[in-house]
């Protein structure tokens, strides 16, 4: 993976454990973003979320959002979705947040690798089904390395990484998007300890890549379920977007599955 720069854009994650923070003193010491934690499991609401996204918000901070996960199955998921979802619309809704929507994986209720790994799979189905955003993994290494599999490469990263030098590529994965480097960082207008975090490039690439004002397609639930089948069944690209023409490309790919699959069926 990439090396950490001192161009890089700085942030900051925080929960109800930094209590009443002064953002504007957090703006002018030169973060300019954060991730909020909002959930936990399918109840638990973090009780200075939604006091912290006004704040950060209004101090012009670019904020992101994110849920730990204690789903022990898939079919958890759902419950955690949902109640994930309420609670970021009770705090200004999904396209008050800039950053990405976060999925914090890093206990294991889950048990096996296999069972964790299907569990961030349906997570990230799901919330894409559910909102038509893409949704970011929190983790780190030794939690790769005992419980998820090589097949998260193409999901962005958030990588808790606290050594020096460049992180390994890991997991499938050989970048990433967000990196928290230390939990024990200083940070004016914060009481105690904090978690400082970097963005990949620098604060005005970071302004270009998520502030954008563009409008956002609004894809049909429909639509974005037909996409996902294509690509678990039909061999297509995870790049391909719902809203994304049927080239030939596409249509040759889907054609030529069919196609095979028919012809073994014949030989059978």
């Amino acid at each position: 993976m990439q090396s950490r720069s001192d161009n890089h854009a700085k942030g900051i994650d925080v929960s109800h454990w930094q209590g009443i923070i002064d953002w504007k003193q957090v703006k002018n010491a030169g973060y300019s973003f954060v991730f909020l934690k909002a959930t936990e499991g399918a109840k638990l609401v973090d009780d200075r979320f939604r006091a912290n996204a006004q704040g950060a918000k209004g101090a012009g901070l670019l904020t992101g959002v994110y849920h730990l996960t204690r789903a022990k199955i898939p079919q958890d998921v759902s419950a955690e979705l949902e109640h994930f979802v309420q609670v970021i619309e009770s705090a200004g809704g999904i396209d008050s947040f800039k950053l990405p929507f976060v999925l914090d994986i890093e206990t294991k209720e889950g048990g096996t690798r296999a069972n964790i790994s299907a569990i961030v799979h349906e997570w990230i189905r799901q919330f894409k089904l559910r909102t038509g955003k893409v949704l970011m993994i929190y983790t780190f290494p030794s939690f790769i390395d005992s419980s998820l599999d090589s097949t998260f490469g193409n999901v962005p990263l958030w990588y808790a990484y606290y050594s020096s030098g460049s992180p390994a590529n890991k997991g499938g994965w050989n970048a990433w998007e967000f990196i928290q480097y230390t939990n024990k960082g200083k940070v004016a207008g914060i009481n105690g300890d904090v978690d400082l975090d970097e963005y990949k490039g620098s604060e005005a690439e970071l302004m270009d890549a998520y502030q954008s004002t563009k409008p956002q397609p609004n894809i049909p639930a429909w639509k974005e379920a037909g996409r996902q089948w294509l690509v678990e069944h039909a061999g297509i690209s995870a790049d391909w977007k719902a809203d994304d023409p049927v080239d030939i490309g596409t249509l040759g790919a889907i054609l030529t599955k069919y196609a095979a699959a028919a012809n073994n069926k014949k030989d059978q």
